[in-house]
């Protein structure tokens, strides 16, 4: 005979084989279809007698052969399944007159309502009475009694006298014989109580109450103190053997098993189960067991909150309640840890708590177990917002690359931390570099800044880092490959952590071109005010040429013509009063004159009148010299609204351009306007004269004076002329 014998389905533990091949009853392991997963030797034995060996069988096919005609054992046993219930005393009788005591046990897994395993014991109750046949009744009385591994008290009375015990109720309570037979109850020293810690009265021992109604207990735990001291949970029943009488106390068999290490195994179990659940329910990821096929052994409260289930659910198909795109990719890596016995570690999409569809982390294994099917444990993150994140650091990183590569800037990463440097490639295009000649720190770019300008940025960027300054700009000189020198405008951000800088970002414009540019046109204003100051001085030349003109041919003639009448009439006594009087006159229209002159030349009459009664004199004097029609419009209220700088500018270009149209254009006809809107002021001079060809005759004094009166103050000049056709200049000044 095989020392252990079990199914090939899987092989049993060996702390397990020990245990079960010590025992001396028929132990049979099951899963709860009854379906035969283990068994010992003492079974074995059993199994040669019948004639069909159940091996990889039914359990309830074996019994039916053992026990046929007890159909009730079946049932006995479907309903310790269905209510969760252990059954100890199933009593059968087989029929070679043996009885046999059959019991069934459940093992779930912890912390769920998942069946594991079946235990089912059956004894032989006959067979130490068949072998000691031959032995005197006391002697088998008290072979029998100490064969038991229950503790045996017969009592009697009504204070409960203990009349016989055997060598386990001595061993459990911690008394000899001697100190056990003759005590009543209440005198044995240990006190009972109950499982929640409650002290239990003597009448109400489990005993007590036997001797007292006659009602029979069963299975009651209760704590007891032994005479050494020790907590000892025992699990007691009671019957009467005798029929019991009112007046005549019967006597009663109490009979317990030490069940401390049950009670303490239970207890820890229970301790377990409590921190396990605990602990899985207050874990923010979902956290589930499921069977090989698919079905849930246990989910903990997220994975309900998730899914939006509860314990109804339990035992049930995950087929039946995941949508069918996410559950086909979720058992076929259960289907990789079956195949591999490996955990497994994989990304799942599912749904977020909100209903949302996520991205979760999953980590499954195999639970070791011996349940008839494989065990799957998983527990979930929730990485959604750190894939979104790792996606955007991707597009960031795909926008930067390609940034650099579109870019007309050339974009720099400086790793503080490190001191490493990162140039992006159209900095070799830059600068002529190649890649592998550039070093990847500061120092290689420092020694190519231009000696004037590199102790000055050192300077600079050390300034910015010590007052931890987010920006950085400078701009300096950078020496090529080639040798040339190139203007440079260097840009960055820096980053600090805790203080301390460990990056900087930047970029870099090659502000060469621009340089050039600048220089070139620095020299062509620097021509323009030449020009402009030529003008200027030619302009005052040309005034004072003017008023030089206007003092001698005519001031000077009028004058003279005073002078000479003045002499004439000392020697003429009779037209001497006339002569006076045409003197006088002279002497005023001289004075006339030099007013006319100054006044022209005299800027703080405009602070003085206003622009519009200097501009009526300008089309007087204009009528005085030659025939011809001027209208002029303006309206009053733009005396309060233009500043005297403005007013000034247009008293002197319409001063300039009447000047020009009284010497060159002969005209009969002229128009003066000034108008302003919300954009910007014009004036408008307008005549009928001869004009001229302005692509062939060069910009005289008095349109450049024009010109740069209106640039002064931001405005643009528009000359509108050709020969014969009359012109027209209108100038538009901003109006701020």
């Amino acid at each position: 005979m095989n020392p252990s014998f079990t199914t090939n389905y899987r092989e049993m533990a060996p702390w397990l084989e020990a245990i079960l091949n010590d025992c001396q009853d028929s132990v049979f392991i099951t899963d709860r279809h009854f379906n035969l997963l283990h068994w010992n030797v003492a079974a074995e034995e059993m199994w040669f007698k019948q004639s069909r060996r159940p091996a990889k069988k039914n359990i309830v096919d074996f019994l039916n052969t053992l026990f046929p005609g007890h159909a009730e054992v079946h049932s006995q046993l479907q309903r310790a399944i269905a209510l969760d219930e252990q059954v100890e005393d199933i009593f059968v009788a087989a029929p070679d007159d043996r009885t046999y005591r059959v019991s069934c046990y459940t093992h779930k897994f912890p912390g769920t309502q998942y069946l594991l395993d079946v235990v089912i014991i059956i004894r032989d109750l006959q067979a130490t009475i068949h072998r000691k046949k031959n032995i005197t009744p006391g002697v088998l009385y008290n072979t029998l009694l100490n064969s038991l591994d229950e503790g045996v008290l017969l009592l009697q009375g009504e204070q409960g006298t203990i009349i016989s015990a055997n060598n386990k109720a001595c061993d459990i309570t911690g008394f000899s014989h001697e100190q056990i037979i003759g005590r009543n109850l209440t005198e044995l020293g240990g006190k009972l109580f109950k499982e929640d810690g409650t002290p239990l009265q003597v009448q109400e021992y489990p005993a007590m109450v036997t001797l007292r109604t006659g009602e029979v207990i069963q299975n009651r735990v209760l704590g007891f103190i032994n005479a050494r001291g020790r907590l000892t949970w025992l699990s007691i029943n009671t019957c009467l053997l005798e029929e019991y009488n009112a007046r005549v106390p019967g006597l009663v068999a109490v009979t317990f098993n030490d069940v401390t290490a049950c009670k303490e195994a239970e207890s820890r179990l229970t301790e377990s189960e409590y921190i396990f659940q605990s602990f899985m329910n207050n874990t923010h990821s979902p956290a589930w067991i499921i069977d090989e096929d698919g079905f849930i052994i246990y989910m903990n409260d997220t994975f309900k909150r998730v899914w939006k289930l509860n314990d109804a659910h339990l035992y049930s198909n995950m087929r039946d309640l995941m949508p069918k795109a996410m559950v086909e990719e979720y058992m076929a890596n259960n289907r990789k840890v079956l195949d591999t016995n490996q955990p497994l570690i994989t990304i799942e999409n599912s749904i977020r708590r909100d209903g949302t569809p996520g991205v979760y982390l999953v980590f499954k294994f195999l639970l070791q177990t011996s349940t008839p099917k494989r065990l799957i444990g998983g527990q979930s993150i929730d990485i959604t917002e750190e894939r979104k994140a790792q996606e955007e650091i991707i597009k960031s990183n795909e926008r930067f690359y390609y940034t650099t590569k579109a870019s007309s800037d050339y974009i720099w990463d400086w790793n503080i931390e490190k001191g490493t440097i990162y140039r992006s490639e159209p900095f070799s295009q830059l600068t002529g570099y190649m890649q592998n000649d550039m070093d990847n720190d500061l120092y290689w770019l420092l020694e190519k800044i231009h000696i004037e300008d590199r102790q000055r940025v050192m300077g600079h960027i050390n300034a910015c880092l010590m007052a931890r300054n987010n920006y950085w700009h400078d701009e300096y000189r950078f020496r090529c490959a080639d040798g040339s020198y190139k203007y440079l405008s260097d840009k960055g951000y820096i980053i600090y952590k805790d203080g301390i800088a460990v990056r900087a970002i930047g970029a870099i414009q090659d502000l060469t071109e621009k340089r050039k540019l600048e220089a070139e046109l620095t020299q062509q204003k620097e021509k323009e005010r030449l020009r402009i100051n030529q003008a200027m001085i030619a302009g005052q030349d040309f005034e004072r040429n003017e008023i030089s003109k206007e003092l001698h041919d005519n001031v000077n003639q009028i004058l003279s013509s005073a002078m000479i009448m003045l002499t004439t009439a000392r020697s003429s006594a009779d037209e001497q009063e006339f002569l006076i009087e045409k003197t006088t006159q002279y002497i005023d229209l001289a004075i006339q004159e030099i007013r006319k002159i100054s006044k022209s030349l005299n800027s703080s009459i405009i602070k003085e009148v206003g622009l519009i009664d200097p501009v009526e004199d300008i089309i007087k004097n204009m009528q005085l010299v030659r025939p011809v029609v001027v209208d002029f419009e303006c309206d009053p209220e733009l005396e309060d609204e233009l500043s005297h700088d403005v007013q000034l500018m247009l008293y002197r270009i319409i001063q300039e351009q009447t000047n020009n149209i009284l010497r060159y254009a002969e005209a009969g006809y002229v128009r003066i306007a000034i108008e302003k809107n919300e954009q910007s002021l014009t004036l408008l001079i307008q005549d009928n004269g001869k004009g001229f060809d302005i692509t062939k005759q060069t910009k005289g004094i008095g349109l450049l004076n024009i010109l740069n009166r209106a640039e002064t103050l931001g405005g643009t000049l528009i000359i509108d002329t050709k020969p014969m056709g009359g012109c027209r200049i209108l100038v538009q000044i901003p109006v701020t």
